[in-house]
């Protein structure tokens, strides 16, 4: 039922070119530089206003973000137009001890509130080609890693290194490739493979700007490469250091 709705809907932030061959690296070293990628995303509260250009038009949506007291980074983001899809509203909660990531939906023909299954994950998200699963970073430890090139991305000099996932059967991917720039600790570009290893989406930065001091994606693609449609992801606007209450990160909060 819920994969039916996420369907009927239309079917926050999260990356590839010529790859040059090199042997593999030590994988603690890979998994050292996917962590500190993850550790350099803005710690500050932020609100942004987001252009989501699909196959089906464009979706405009609101994201808040901050970190929760237990260092969790918490996102609501909330559907404002098409009239037809504003109140869909989506929380999410990345915790720091390895857990998976918690994602809740609400739809806007109801006044109930869904945690995200696994079958959910794979549904994309407003008719995009982006998926719900990839609204979120994966767990550090639910994945094993290895360094398999380079690769230069917006004049930058990044190192490729893949994520398998030690769970296959939990995860929408069989694997990624991520195009990392270990001076900045800036994920540029994903590549994901379906199960059977075959590439199907490639999501790209095309667009970076530092921001109040943070490196800020202001336009990202995620093409599939499979059925080859496109989506262009844009934040039209956005704060740093937002005064935004705790309440708006509690599941309650997507009925209001």
């Amino acid at each position: 039922m819920i994969a039916r709705r996420a369907e009927t809907m239309g079917a926050v932030f999260g990356v590839l070119a010529v790859l040059a061959a090199a042997p593999a690296f030590a994988d603690e070293n890979a998994k050292e530089l996917v962590r500190k990628a993850v550790v350099a995303l803005p710690s500050v509260p932020f609100d942004a206003k987001i252009t989501l250009t699909t196959a089906n038009g464009p979706r405009f949506l609101e994201l808040k973000q901050k970190k929760g007291a237990d260092g969790a980074r918490m996102g609501y983001l909330e559907v404002t137009g098409p009239a037809d899809l504003a109140g869909i509203r989506h929380l999410f909660i990345e915790p720091t001890n390895g857990e998976p990531p918690q994602q809740f939906l609400k739809l806007t023909a109801s006044r109930s509130i869904v945690r995200v299954s696994a079958e959910t994950r794979e549904q994309p998200f407003l008719g995009s080609t982006f998926y719900i699963a990839d609204l979120v970073e994966p767990p550090l430890e639910g994945y094993t890693y290895e360094i398999t090139g380079d690769v230069e991305l917006l004049g930058r000099n990044c190192k490729l290194v893949e994520s398998t996932p030690k769970d296959p059967e939990s995860e929408p991917y069989g694997k990624i490739v991520a195009a990392i720039d270990p001076k900045e600790n800036l994920v540029l570009r994903r590549q994901f493979f379906n199960p059977a290893g075959k590439l199907l989406k490639t999501w790209q930065v095309e667009k970076l700007e530092k921001i109040d001091g943070f490196w800020t994606p202001l336009v990202q693609d995620m093409h599939n490469v499979q059925d080859q449609v496109e989506s262009r992801m844009e934040i039209t606007s956005i704060t740093y250091n937002a005064e935004i209450p705790d309440e708006v990160f509690r599941p309650d909060y997507l009925k209001r």
